[in-house]
């Protein structure tokens, strides 16, 4: 997965730039500080963030307490069954700031926030096929095209979640609800001024499956698909690689902007971005 996520990230520049320049402009404008990414043991945001060029501060675990988590909060898959900074976290969301996390950091948000989400099981090393139904979640899957297949992995004893009091579906999966019980790949949900927002697996993804004959395509057929142009640094990879490597790019650009993820209506998002990324407030101190 390497080579398509790095193939990528030039096809994302490519479709940012012609099809959602307020998107592109917010990235180019993001300050360092801004994107706090908190280490993890397994999934690694900050590899992704590099291939997108934005610029970010990489934190412990053991540094959450004490940093003002800048105005993106990132937490890498991790245990963290015990030394949750659950107040320090709660503070930095409902002063406004977005907290994401993934997989086995369900646990900061079932300790940070009791009652929203309920791990129910583990997975085993497996792929689904993944659904976009809402607006919200086309918007962050930025998969357009007709037969489009996006697919998630879902690491060996990923952990399964339930949802509760509020919590909003983004992604599903209707092969994840038959196999696991519970459809949800990413949720979110409001909290004071700020938002937080958790996937299953992680964001970097490290296999998909081939299922059809689409999916064993080429670079070629996906840049045609994207209606960009391919270049001589682009590696060839197989459209079902580079669907889920560009989508999860896409997923985690979309996390990074200064308007709110989940907006009352998708309508004030789209408007704010294609309108040259309008800055919001500060979502942080």
């Amino acid at each position: 997965m390497k080579k398509a996520y790095e193939t990528s990230g030039k096809i994302f520049e490519q479709v940012s730039q012609k099809y959602a320049p307020g998107l592109h402009e917010q990235l180019k404008s993001i300050e360092p500080r801004e994107i706090v990414v908190v280490q993890g043991t397994y999934d690694h945001i900050e590899t992704l963030l590099d291939t997108l060029k934005v610029p970010y501060e990489l934190i412990t675990p053991a540094e959450i307490e004490k940093h003002n988590g800048g105005r993106v909060l990132f937490v890498n898959c991790a245990q963290y069954e015990s030394g949750v900074p659950a107040k320090a976290l709660k503070e930095f969301v409902n002063d406004g700031g977005r907290l994401v996390t993934t997989d086995w950091a369900l646990s900061v948000i079932t300790k940070t926030f009791p009652g929203r989400l309920h791990k129910t099981k583990t997975t085993s090393d497996d792929v689904v096929e993944v659904q976009a139904h809402t607006d919200l979640a086309r918007r962050l899957v930025g998969l357009n095209y007709a037969q489009c297949h996006p697919k998630w992995w879902l690491e060996n004893s990923s952990h399964v979640y339930s949802i509760d009091n509020g919590v909003t579906p983004i992604i599903t999966s209707d092969e994840m609800k038959e196999k696991y019980g519970s459809p949800n790949i990413a949720v979110g949900f409001s909290e004071g001024k700020g938002e937080a927002i958790h996937f299953i697996s992680h964001l970097e993804l490290q296999r998909t499956h081939l299922r059809t004959n689409s999916d064993t395509e080429g670079l070629e057929a996906f840049v045609k698909k994207m209606k960009v142009s391919k270049t001589a640094d682009m590696d060839d990879a197989n459209v079902a690689e580079l669907e889920a490597a560009f989508s999860t790019l896409n997923t985690l650009a979309y996390l990074c902007i200064r308007t709110p993820v989940l907006p009352q209506e998708m309508k004030s998002i789209t408007s704010a971005v294609n309108k040259g990324g309008e800055k919001s407030t500060k979502l942080a101190p």
